[in-house]
């Protein structure tokens, strides 16, 4: 490695305007909708910390860092700014030739604070050695670094193999987790309108919204959704929309502008995700079959052995092992049974298996069950003949994820601990139970024309819970019926 290697991919070394014409700047600039994670304000700059964003292809983690350069050269050196893609890198003592070759540089040209990014870092095997070395020999202070990968378990534990070195005074979480938009930031990107009214309640204040959701199953919920009730046909339409590009922004504005997706932008994901399949040495087949046995039995639970047994795989251990690994790869989310008189999951028992985000959802299916066909055709046939029902389900439990992360957020935070399923022995069952600091919550998704008594049974022998519905309101205390559009934007 040499230092023009290095410059190749830093052209505002010569010149800062350069980075507009950098292509993931430029697409964003020409995009329709624009999207400003809400992470970005978690991410900052100024301080001696080592940050990890993980998340899935094709969700713009690039985009993000490449957006916090542009704005970061407005106030500093050129210099003090390092961007490096790791595509070519496989030995971490490349990595380390690279962090000296730019920071022996870097000090003669400025004394300033430097912000080192380094993308896709989980493509260098035992890459958290060379920073290791560099810390250990150059120190943390003045500097940011900033790592993103697309496998959970690589660089989360890489992270955590650094005691002492990744910026703990600071007292912020290293990992931070950049998944598609959710529903909320969906309809602040679609509709300025409705946006308008969630600002007048301040539902785009993190504490603000907890305590919202919070309120839910209380008499306060009216003083929360009324406000919103005359936006509920468009936020109706707005979800069937989501139903379809799962909030992944590529996906979002090809359909905004063309009302479609390109088969090309489902099979990008595609190979994107089967390639770090290769690298973490997983069987692509094996890992078909899992997401197969999903697709078919979703939405009811079922275990490792009837997965291994019908799909043909050597051991129900081996069906585990790919079920993490799709997690890892957030494609796969995994819920365990609750066990209320313990108040706890059990570990043991069959787990529910559902593709959290819709995108993907349509991408894994298109390919599984007709890899010829339209994708995008597949998609819509699919939500127009029943799908929605499975989907709402699916996003239901994304968006709760999310919301057991916000309502108490961690570096050891798992979604597998904090959402859940329960089935009684008599079949009743409760799709999920939210585990949130001070109570855990059951909720259940009934996404159709019609509610009756018997749609609240097994809830109402919780002290409180919610039903999720198509479009039924009732805000009684304790057990209210919220329709899952207006339900979303609480998370």
């Amino acid at each position: 490695m040499d230092f023009q290697d290095i410059s190749k991919q830093n052209p505002w070394w010569a010149s800062p305007s350069a980075i507009n014409d950098d292509p993931k700047i430029r697409d964003f600039d020409l995009a329709k909708f624009k999207w400003n994670p809400r992470l970005r304000k978690y991410l900052n700059p100024g301080r001696d910390i080592l940050y990890s964003v993980r998340g899935p292809r094709q969700v713009g983690k690039t985009t993000l860092v490449k957006l916090i350069i542009r704005e970061e050269l407005k106030t500093r050196n050129p210099a003090d700014i390092l961007y490096y893609s790791c595509d070519l890198l496989t030995k971490f003592q490349e990595l380390s030739e690279l962090f000296e070759i730019y920071l022996k540089w870097a000090g003669q040209q400025s004394s300033g604070r430097k912000l080192i990014v380094i993308d896709e870092i989980s493509r260098v095997e035992n890459w958290e050695y060379a920073y290791k070395h560099i810390v250990d020999t150059y120190g943390l202070e003045g500097k940011t670094f900033i790592l993103t990968g697309s496998s959970c378990w690589d660089i989360k534990h890489g992270v955590e193999r650094l005691p002492g070195r990744k910026g703990e005074a600071c007292g912020e979480q290293n990992h931070k987790i950049l998944l598609p938009m959710k529903f909320a930031e969906y309809v602040q990107l679609r509709s300025p309108q409705i946006h308008q009214t969630i600002e007048k309640l301040r539902l785009n204040d993190n504490a603000v919204r907890r305590n919202a959701f919070n309120d839910l199953t209380t008499l306060k919920a009216g003083e929360w959704i009324n406000p919103i009730l005359p936006h509920l046909g468009e936020l109706e339409t707005l979800l069937l929309e989501y139903f379809i590009t799962g909030g992944v922004m590529t996906a979002v504005n090809q359909y905004a502008r063309d009302k479609q997706i390109k088969n090309s932008t489902y099979e990008l994901y595609l190979q994107l995700f089967f390639g770090d399949l290769v690298k973490l040495k997983r069987d692509e087949s094996t890992a078909k079959k899992v997401l197969t046995a999903v697709l078919k039995h979703a939405p009811a639970p079922i275990g490792w052995t009837k997965i291994q047994k019908t799909m043909d795989i050597p051991q129900p251990v081996t069906v585990a092992e790919y079920a993490e690994v799709l997690k890892t790869l957030f494609v796969l989310n995994i819920y365990h049974a609750f066990d209320r008189s313990k108040n706890r999951p059990k570990h043991r028992s069959e787990k529910k298996l559902q593709i959290p985000n819709p995108f993907f959802f349509h991408a894994f299916r298109g390919y599984l069950e007709n890899p010829a066909g339209d994708y995008f055709k597949q998609a819509i046939d699919y939500i127009m003949n029943g799908g929605k029902t499975l989907l709402a389900e699916f996003v239901t439990g994304d968006h709760l994820a999310r919301c057991a992360y916000n309502a108490h957020p961690s570096d050891l935070y798992d979604q597998s601990n904090s959402v859940f399923y329960e089935k009684n022995n008599s079949g009743e069952s409760i799709d999920f139970i939210l585990r949130l600091p001070e109570q855990f919550l059951p909720i259940k998704v009934k996404y159709q024309n019609t509610i009756n008594s018997s749609d609240y049974k097994h809830i109402k022998k919780h002290k409180t819970g919610i039903l999720i519905t198509k479009n039924t309101i009732d805000l009684v205390e304790n057990y209210p019926a919220i329709p899952l559009h207006l339900f979303l934007l609480f998370i």
